[in-house]
């Protein structure tokens, strides 16, 4: 009991609760108990004319930054909550792992709304009572995270987006430690809400589909989840919060809210299909902010597992032509530093791109080293894949490129027009600053890049309690919100807003979903006998069987915590050197860790030490290997 008020001391504006909530092993997840049914007067109230299989205080859907702060807050309450996550353990997270781990943070709480306020700009929503409240949470961030336990909070220089703006001077960035991109805030996230599995069970693989709802006081009552092949009902007696994402994997959505076609997850996020939108809008939600988005241009996608390379991953060294051979953007001007946004004549807005882009460059440009870093040095590979194409003259590489006569022409007449303004100096079609390299030398090659994005913005209006209201702005009872769903941006958004957020409205919403309502019964309705436990439920803290993986003479088994899960690792040592690393299981995201997952173990036997360079990008899961390799040599001294 003295843990929860503590906690409960920060969310309501308290001291914070003395030492860290992590220190600890992680409790086992605890499934719902069955409590007795009562009878009386409330006989006929809607709670009772559902079977209902499980029972929680709060249940959140969706876990990632936001489905676990908003967890964390309402058990901080002492509510009992579950936390549901539709995609498999080692694919949870959504955006909340694969992003830069930047959080929002303000010295100032008047900067900080001044600066909200400004990137709003003419644009009537969010509210000013909106602002006030993401502000008045936003400069708590860093106490927060100190809070769950971060050692050694961070900032990062140069990641204000827009200076010009009045407030931005007292905007920081955050991160939870030295380093971004490695998924450490989300695995902050995930430790705080294991060290309160007491309070906090998560379903894996666990969907949920529908909202339970009483039709005549319109109160929000429960979920209807599919989990182990079957839908159960579960009852939230205080609140349900949607954390579930955007709809960014949902293309339908996209050609219909966006008119985008072909855009994919930059972070991998296949299971953001829009779904909290959908729920929401069954019970009567209005919507906002549906056109607004981040994005980033011009990557390279895997077409056969549909990873992303990342802006960051390299810079484009030819020029950019659409379907029809036209160049038609400066390449330094890509909204690389604006979550892909561009400026047109003066206004920052979402990119209208062509669907078919490609990057076109000559010899000369393609001998300077690989096009992304995680490429083979001379390109070759890529070749054999289809990735790249190659082509002795223009006309024959337009012909690879699928381009109909008239874009072949327009592709001659425009790396001609090119190829002039490199001599001249300057980009006379699209002012393009820096390198004015030629498109000249033979043979010529061609990439085609796919439009990514970011995350989505749009979804359910919420007030400034995280209540999702109708279009009369009528909150309907007991639903919630947190994270990108349904964000507060409407118009330009900074970098960090978006976890950090997640945190903001996932303390709003948590603390406010957990509260006792006086609206329905506080009793238990479920029946003797009906708590359902699915077979997907988490246990923390629960050790990876080495049993089921073999090691002969003079090799050892180790484990260690990567960025999303176990990585287990044998090792042959003979007492003085290393000889082999193999990794025999791990979860991470290709796209980021492949280059970690391949050259780590070479770099450890080469060294025979664990103390090598990280892969830079890849800092987690580098650390995570070094880490099982020291505890398979461990096991090897035992």
């Amino acid at each position: 009991m003295n843990d929860i008020l503590s906690r409960r001391n920060f969310l309501t504006g308290s001291a914070l609760a003395a030492g860290s909530l992590l220190g600890g092993a992680a409790l086992a997840g605890c499934a719902p108990q069955t409590p007795t049914a009562t009878t009386g007067e409330d006989s006929d109230a809607f709670e009772r004319s559902i079977a209902w299989d499980a029972e929680y205080d709060v249940i959140v859907v969706g876990f990632g930054g936001a489905g676990a702060n908003s967890a964390i807050a309402a058990a901080d309450e002492g509510a009992r909550v579950l936390l549901l996550e539709k995609a498999p353990q080692p694919e949870a997270g959504g955006n909340s792992i694969a992003c830069m781990q930047l959080l929002c943070w303000s010295e100032s709480l008047d900067d900080a709304i001044s600066y909200v306020k400004a990137m709003r700009g003419n644009y009537e929503t969010p509210s000013d009572a909106i602002i006030e409240a993401y502000c008045g949470e936003m400069v708590k961030n860093k106490e927060w995270i100190e809070y769950l336990g971060a050692e050694s909070p961070a900032f990062v220089e140069g990641k204000i987006e827009y200076p010009e703006m009045p407030g931005a001077q007292s905007f920081r960035v955050l991160t939870v430690h030295e380093g971004r991109g490695d998924g450490a805030a989300y695995k902050l996230f995930r430790e705080a809400v294991a060290a309160r599995a007491d309070h906090i069970d998560v379903w894996y693989e666990a969907a949920g589909q529908h909202l339970i709802q009483d039709p005549t006081t319109r109160i929000v009552h429960g979920v209807e989840v599919a989990v182990d092949g079957r839908t159960v009902n579960v009852r939230a007696k205080n609140g349900v919060i949607l954390t579930c994402g955007g709809y960014e994997s949902n293309d339908e959505m996209l050609q219909s809210f966006n008119g985008y076609n072909g855009w994919e997850s930059l972070g991998h996020a296949l299971h953001n299909t829009g779904d909290g939108i959908k729920m929401a809008m069954e019970v009567g939600c209005d919507l906002w902010h549906m056109g607004n988005m981040q994005t980033n241009n011009f990557e390279f996608v895997d077409p056969d597992t549909l990873d992303c390379t990342w802006k960051y991953d390299s810079d484009l060294k030819g020029i950019l032509v659409g379907g029809n051979g036209c160049r038609f953007i400066s390449e330094t001007d890509t909204g690389a530093t604006n979550h892909g946004h561009l400026n047109y004549a003066g206004t920052w807005h979402v990119p209208v791109l062509p669907e078919v882009t490609y990057e076109v460059l000559d010899q000369a440009i393609f001998s300077r080293g690989p096009l992304y870093k995680s490429w083979s040095a001379d390109g070759q590979e890529e070749i054999a894949k289809g990735w790249i194409l190659k082509a002795d003259t223009l006309e024959a590489l337009a012909s690879a490129m699928g381009f109909d006569e008239e874009g072949t022409q327009n592709l001659v007449a425009e790396v001609s027009k090119w190829n002039r303004f490199c001599e001249e100096g300057t980009d006379l079609a699209f002012g393009r600053k820096g390198d004015l390299s030629p498109v000249a030398e033979a043979p010529f090659y061609a990439v085609k890049l796919t439009h990514t994005l970011v995350n989505t913005q749009g979804g359910p209006v919420k007030n400034e309690q995280g209540q999702i209201v109708t279009p009369r702005g009528e909150a309907i009872p007991h639903l919630y919100e947190a994270g990108e769903l349904g964000d507060i941006w409407s118009n330009h958004y900074q970098g960090s807003c978006n976890l950090g957020g997640g945190m903001i409205f996932g303390r709003i919403s948590g603390r406010n979903a957990a509260a006792a309502k006086d609206d329905n019964l506080q009793e238990s309705v479920i029946e003797d006998g009906a708590a359902f436990v699915p077979t997907t439920l988490a246990v923390f803290g629960e050790e990876v069987d080495l049993s089921q993986y073999t090691a002969g003479d003079g090799e050892y088994l180790g484990v260690a915590d990567g960025k999303k899960g176990p990585i287990v690792v044998k090792v042959a040592f003979d007492g003085t050197t290393i000889s082999a690393v193999e990794i025999l299981e791990q979860n991470e995201t290709p796209s980021i860790a492949t280059d970690a997952v391949t050259t780590m173990p070479g770099r450890i036997v080469e060294a025979n030490s664990t103390e090598v360079d990280v892969v830079t990008g890849a800092t987690l899961t580098s650390k995570a290997i070094m880490a099982a390799v020291e505890n398979a040599l461990g096991n090897a001294a035992a």
